[in-house]
């Protein structure tokens, strides 16, 4: 404004039409900057719009503070939460701090295109809102046809899908051909069929995104572990490997055979049988153990036979079932020497039928008392 008022002021001095003219123009330009408005405060609007907070705003405005109006952050908001999409402000906030970028979208050109693409595989409007609030920072730029179509043949619907990415969002950008088929390959060579790599990843998702050599690596750690690769137990010796590193997996055998005071060959025939015992922690295969042979009276032998009876939980399954197994005991009502680990591998509506309702008459409170037991307060 000063350098435009010195070159103003001089021309002050002189009558000629040409300057006066000149005059007249360089007076309205310098008017015209004066009152224009400034550039759009992108930060502000991020707050009080979006909802993000002053911290989120100041590194989201960076994307689009060279916006001169909200012109276009309005359109897409306008569409994001109307009846296309329906987001929740709280939605549009997520979406927004993990893509700005998103607000210099065109509607038209890439929003719109985008829902009608997801809705060509199936996705229900209410998906396409599940699949932002998983996956904010990947709406605007993950490539539906060719990743969206890949996941649905494999997983076979949106919902598997959506289940699955909510544990591993890894699914929506890793590499098809270099990491996912790579690793499907390995497992197929393991004697897997598609539909087994499906049920796995349900649990252990990763297996399909981490890099070959990592998945190579988890199954030679789960062939070490001795379990036949043509057996149904393979599968949870893969995912057990994938869960726990080599140190830990060595850990775990050990803590194994110092608890049941077992040898290494007994450690590896537990591990065969059931290889999903090595997730259990060493505090509660402690606790467990300890409840089995000083409150139930097994022994050692015992639950190595049946190692699963260490994966249930001491309060909310061992400790209650075993109530009501000695209080039946103790009327009479049914045999002493009935196998205390079938009345626990046998599934919760099975239980009471068999073990609870047919005695509500001569014991009118044991299903109360195994109420209070499964949350933890064993009658005394």
């Amino acid at each position: 404004m000063l350098r435009l008022q010195k070159h103003v002021h001089p021309l002050h001095r002189s009558t000629s039409p040409i300057h006066l003219s000149l005059r007249r123009a360089l007076l309205s330009i310098a008017a015209a900057a004066s009152s224009s408005p400034s550039l759009f405060a992108a930060e502000d609007y991020l707050v009080s719009t979006c909802g993000l907070t002053r911290e989120e705003a100041a590194k989201a405005a960076e994307c689009f503070s060279h916006r001169k109006s909200p012109i276009n952050a309005d359109a897409v908001l306008a569409f994001l939460t109307g009846p296309a999409l329906g987001l929740s402000k709280a939605d549009v906030a997520l979406l927004v701090t993990k893509d700005p970028r998103i607000l210099n979208s065109s509607v038209d050109n890439n929003l719109r295109v985008r829902l009608d693409g997801f809705r060509s595989h199936g996705f229900s409007t209410a998906q396409i809102r599940s699949f932002v609030r998983v996956a904010p920072y990947a709406f605007r730029t993950f490539n539906i046809d060719e990743k969206l179509g890949f996941w649905m043949s494999f997983f076979g619907s949106p919902d598997k899908f959506l289940r699955i990415i909510r544990r591993n969002n890894h699914l929506v950008f890793s590499d098809l051909d270099k990491v996912v088929k790579a690793n499907i390959r390995l497992l197929q060579v393991r004697g897997f069929s598609v539909q087994d790599i499906d049920s796995m990843c349900v649990t252990n998702p990763r297996l399909l995104t981490c890099k070959p050599d990592v998945t190579r690596a988890v199954l030679m750690r789960a062939d070490e572990l001795g379990v036949p690769r043509n057996s149904l137990m393979f599968r949870q010796a893969v995912n057990t490997a994938a869960g726990l590193s080599p140190k830990t997996m060595a850990s775990k055998l050990k803590v194994i055979r110092k608890t049941l005071g077992c040898s290494d060959a007994e450690v590896a025939t537990i591990v065969q049988m059931n290889p999903q015992v090595l997730m259990t922690s060493s505090d509660k295969l402690q606790r467990v153990y300890e409840f089995l042979t000083k409150v139930v009276g097994v022994d050692s032998k015992y639950i190595q036979g049946r190692p699963t009876i260490l994966m249930y939980s001491l309060e909310r399954r061992l400790a209650p079932r075993n109530y009501v197994i000695k209080a039946l005991q103790e009327k009479g009502l049914i045999r002493k020497d009935l196998s205390f680990y079938t009345m626990v591998t046998v599934g919760e509506k099975t239980f009471c039928s068999r073990y609870i309702h047919p005695y509500k008459d001569v014991l009118p409170g044991l299903a109360s008392s195994y109420a209070s037991a499964c949350k933890g307060k064993i009658p005394t």
